[in-house]
This record gives structure tokens, sequence and C-alpha cells, in this order.
């Protein structure tokens, strides 16, 4: 027990066996580094031991203990405020090089979204540094701000691995909504890039919190064919290397093609299979109406035909195109010069015809300077053709354009059909009565036709009419996957006065909806809940006025969500059902416009971007998350810029 005693005594004399001691510092020159001895003196570490700090100082630095006692206290104090220096330094140039890493990133992304060549860091730190000292030279640390600049890391190379990270880092996000989530949509649609590369565009639709997102999945790489059998190995691929559960997928939207529609062989027959579910297939409502404009139009066709020989003679060659545009501006025109028919751009015919026709007087007298024959253009019958064809495009361009945009629910764009197909049949009536009142063209035309000059207008006025019932034909004939929907699509709004019986409910069944009648009888019995609906009714007749005006400042489709989340998880089959509804595509507006920023980005001069840094690039430019650029930052290790 003494023996115990003396030890005790002993160790709280020197300190306990393992711990760090802070007179060690002054006496023996070591500091602790997380809970162990360093010495400064040589770097090694010592065991927290008083009797170990003591050994490593008397063998390792015996020739201080040549000194007196002062002269190394003296030595040991000033190695200590150089070590305290060096570490400090290193704080500072650790902070400084992750700012100057979060600047490099923000650059890159800011190249990226622009579609800017990846080179142009180095551009843009030439501009700094141009412009920095005239910019900053009322500042007393100019000199730092310059070496800041000249520090910041943004080479070619550079930029390109922060592109890598900052769409790696927007796919993660992605990846952990879809995951939340408990439904989703897909859009699907290929096109190929100026290398003749076929990519993929696959985009998702989702509920995220109060806001419904329309994200990019992947611009995959189609190596081979482009058969739905290949597009649907693509598409399962990338959903299964990102870890996306393909069972949370509600419908598919596509373009059409028998690629994606095919009954056997077609995509979304055999996605479904992969799914392990039914699925909801859609067509899209844009490309629908671009095909009822084609195909009911077709007896017009001959028309188009004059007209593009017409235009492709005075705009092919450069020539003519002078003397066009001379004589335009010589009449004093609004317009500088035609335009050029282009079969794949949706609103392309009715402005080429647009143009045409207010420029017939100017294009007759320049053919007739050029000795160009075109009988057509004095031709009654002809010119009041084109002149029906322009109106009628011009009506159909008007419709095209409500359709296009993002942000829309399925129920909006089929109420813009539905309008249209209204306005058909009074596009009819109005022609069957000679009066041509939204036909401005024609109506025009008829009225300045001279004495000699009047046409049949009984047999005129059938070949309009048949023209207008193609049309109406083509607009009763598709759209088939919103006319049986369209009831079902009311319960987003009207699920307080919808009838059970009416909904289609069999393409959810997958969900397990068996409480879905009760729950709906309690949720119209509770005047609490249904005024909920009343009041966002209201709302969305003021929100759809502001869009008219053009000031809309709130997404419809994101309100209808705010109420439906906010109803109590009593009602959860009523609301699995409305976020099912609400990430449905109407149109693949977004793949289109995604092709658009494709062929923008990897251009005729920018032909050697690789496909995955185009795809970087793209998803940067589309995507509506903001990369966690702190966190990427933190990250890398900065190399000091050259």
């Amino acid at each position: 027990m003494s023996c115990s005693k003396f030890k005790r005594q002993k160790l709280d004399s020197e300190g306990s066996g393992r711990d760090f001691q802070e007179w060690w510092s002054a006496r023996y020159g070591v500091i602790d580094v997380k809970g162990k001895a360093l010495c400064v003196l040589c770097s090694e570490s010592v065991v927290c031991r008083t009797s170990s700090v003591k050994r490593h100082y008397e063998t390792k630095h015996e020739w201080l203990l040549e000194k007196s006692e002062a002269e190394q206290q003296e030595y040991i104090a000033r190695e200590l405020k150089h070590k305290k220096m060096q570490s400090n330094n290193f704080v500072k140039f650790t902070q400084s090089s992750s700012n100057l890493v979060a600047a490099s990133f923000e650059i890159s992304k800011i190249i990226a979204k622009h579609g800017k060549p990846l080179s142009d860091g180095d551009y843009i730190k030439e501009s700094l540094l141009e412009c920095a000292p005239s910019l900053f030279d009322d500042f007393s640390n100019k000199d730092k701000i310059i070496q800041r600049i000249k520090d910041m890391p943004i080479s070619r190379n550079t930029v390109k691995e922060r592109i890598m990270k900052l769409e790696s880092n927007v796919k993660d996000q992605l990846k952990t909504d879809l995951s939340i989530c408990h439904t989703f949509s897909i859009c699907l649609d290929e096109s190929t890039d100026v290398t003749s590369s076929a990519r993929l565009a696959i985009i998702a639709r989702y509920p995220r919190g109060d806001e419904i997102r329309e994200e990019l999945i992947a611009l995959a790489n189609l190596p081979g064919t482009t058969t739905g059998m290949d597009i649907c190995k693509c598409v399962v691929k990338e959903l299964s290397d990102k870890n996306i559960d393909l069972k949370k997928i509600v419908s598919v939207t596509t373009d059409g093609a028998p690629s994606m529609t095919g009954k056997d062989a077609g995509f979304i027959n055999l996605f479904t299979k992969e799914v392990g579910h039914s699925l909801l297939g859609f067509h899209c409502i844009v490309h629908q109406e671009a095909l009822c404009a084609k195909t009911g139009l077709k007896e017009l066709e001959e028309v188009m035909k004059v007209v593009t020989k017409v235009v492709n003679f005075i705009t092919a060659s450069a020539l003519n195109k002078r003397q066009f545009q001379s004589l335009l501006k010589e009449v004093e025109s609004v317009y500088s010069g035609l335009l050029m028919y282009n079969s794949v751009r949706w609103l392309s015919r009715g402005r080429v015809l647009e143009r045409f026709v207010e420029c017939v007087d100017e294009i007759r007298l320049f053919l007739d300077s050029n000795k160009q024959q075109f009988t057509e253009l004095t031709n009654v019958d002809w010119l009041s053709r084109l002149m029906f064809f322009t109106d009628l495009s011009l009506h159909l361009n008007e419709v095209n354009v409500k359709l296009q945009g993002s942000g829309k629910t399925v129920d909006i764009m089929f109420d813009i059909i539905k309008a249209f197909e209204g306005k058909l049949k009074i596009f009819k009536r109005d022609v069957e009565k000679n009066e041509f009142k939204y036909f401005k063209y024609t109506k025009l035309h008829f009225s300045n036709l001279e004495i000699h000059e009047k046409v049949d207008f009984d047999r005129h006025r059938q070949f309009l009419v048949e023209i207008l019932d193609a049309t109406v034909n083509q607009f009763s004939s598709r759209f088939v996957q919103f006319r049986s929907f369209e009831e079902t699509i009311k319960f987003l709004k009207y699920p307080d006065t919808i009838i059970f019986e009416n909904l289609n409910l069999e393409i959810f069944n997958w969900m397990d909806l068996n409480d879905f009648e009760m729950q709906l009888v309690e949720f119209q019995s509770s005047s609490i809940w249904k005024q909920k609906f009343v009041e966002l009714r209201i709302q969305l007749e003021e929100i759809e006025r502001d869009r008219l005006r053009e000031i809309s400042k709130l997404s419809a489709e994101n309100e209808v969500l705010k109420v439906w989340n906010s109803m109590p998880n009593t009602f959860q089959d009523l609301k699995n059902v409305a976020w099912s509804i609400l990430s449905i595509f109407s149109s693949s507006y977004s793949c289109e416009s995604l092709f658009s920023t494709m062929n923008f980005m990897k251009s005729d001069i920018r032909n050697r971007l690789t496909d995955e840094m185009s795809a970087a690039c793209i998803s940067l430019k589309n995507t509506n998350y903001d990369p966690d650029i702190k966190q990427l930052a933190s990250n890398v290790q900065q190399q000091k810029s050259h």
C-alpha cells in the first residue's frame, strides 16, 4: 500500500502518464498535436510521459546541454515561434486555396452554361488581369487581388475537370430527389449531333417539395442502330447505373416514332416489361399537332412547292438576294428579304408563307425583270389557295406556340387542342358564308380582284371547306391517349366534384389504391378540405389572367402541387394519384429544347467536343440545381496556376 501511495504522489508531481503537460513546451520544446507530443526541434513524435520527453531531449539534442539554461530556453522559444508561424501560414494558404478553387468552379460553371470553349478560362483570366490595375487602383491591397487572379487555376484542362465534377454533383442531387419522390415520369427523344452521333435524351419530371422539376437524367450515346430494343437497353442501363428505381416510373412520353411506339418491338412495350407494371404511353402533343397540320393540308403541298422554288431562286444566289433586297428597300418595304423553308421546324411554313404573301408584288416584279416565268403568280385560283393556305398555317402556328414551353400540366395542353378544334368549326362556318373574318389574306385577296378576275366562288368555297374538314378529321383522330385520360386528369383540380366511376385508375393499379374510393368519399364529405380546392381554382384563375397579360410570376402546376402536399396522409391514395398525374409529360418540348442547346454547343467549329463533355455542359445549362461549390472546393487539392 505504501508503495502504491508513493507511486501516485510521483505521478501527481510529474503529471499523468499519458496527458500532455504544458510546461514541457518551454522546457523541452515539444507541443501538443492531437493528444501527442511533437518535438519542434526534430519533428519526431514522443511518448506523452515526462521521463520519455526528458530522455528524448537529452539524447537527441545533447548538444543543447552544453549551453546555459538561458540559452537553451531562448533557442527553444525561437523554434516554437517559428513552428507557430508555419502553422498559421498553412491555415491561411489552405483557406486561400479553397477560395481560389471555388472561384475556378464558378468560372467553369459559367463557361459551361454559356456553351463557350473550355480554353476561354485563359481568356477570362487575361481580361481580369488587364482591367484589375484600373478597377482596383484605389484599393490598398490591389497587389494581393492581382496575385489572387494570377493564382486562380482556370486552364483548359482544369476547366474540363471542374465541369465534370459540377455535373456529377448535380446528378447526385437528382438521384437523391428521385429516390425520395413517390413517382416520376420520363420523356425520351433521339437526335443526331453535328458529328452524326446518335444522342438519346432522357428527362425526368417529378415533384420536389412544392415544385415540379424537369431534369436531364442522361444524354446518352447510341453507337449503333436506334431500334426500340437499342433504346430500351440504353435507358435501362442509364437508370440502373444511377441507382434510379424503374418501378417508380408512371408514364413515358415520346415523339411517336415507330421505334418508340411499335406494338411489339417499340420502346414503350419493351420498357414496360423491364419496369414490371403498366405504363402510360403518350405521344408528344406538339408533334401530333404538327402532324395534323402536315397531313390535313396535304392537298395544298403543290402551292408550297412553287413557293419554295421561287424563294430558292431569289435567296440561293448571292446576286439575286442582293438585288431583291435593293428592290425591297426602294419600295420602302418593312422586310429585308424572304425566309427559306425548313420542313423540320414547326413554325417555318407559316412564317415563310406570310413573308411571301407580304412581298408577292415585289416578287412578281423581280421575276419579270429576271425573265423568270412562274405563271402561278398570276393565276387567280392558285393565288386564292396560297392566301388561304397562309391564313390557315398562321392559325396552326398560333396553336403550336401556345403548346410550346415547359412547366404545363396535361390538362392545360389538352384544353388548347380542344379550343382549336372548336375554332376549326367556326372557320368552316365562316368560309361557307363567304365572310372570311378569320382569314385576312384570303379576304384581302378576294376584295382586290378585278371584275374580269372573278373566280367561281362556289367551287373555291367547296375546296376550302374540304380542306377544313380534312384538318378537323385529323385533329379528331389524334390525341387518343389524352382523350381517354381526360376525366382522370380533371381529378387534379376538381377532386371535390369528380365522380369515381368516371376515373380511369386501371393504369395505377400497381400502386395499391385499395382505399382510394373510401378516401374520396371522406374527402368529398369534408367542407374543410373541399374548400382548399375551391380557393385553388380561384388562385389559378388569377395566375391565368397574369399569364395572358404576360406578368405571370407563379406557376400553376406548383400551386396545385402545394395544395396536394398540404393534404393529410389520411388521403394518401388520392395524393399518390395526384402526384402521378402532375409528373406526366404532355410534350417532348424539353427534349427538343435540349437538342437546340446541343447543336449550339457542339457546332461545326467545336465538333471535336466529346459526347461526355457536351452532355456535362448541356446538363449544367439546363439544370435547376445549384452545384455545391463549397463542398466541391473543399475536396480539391489546390495546385498553383502557372
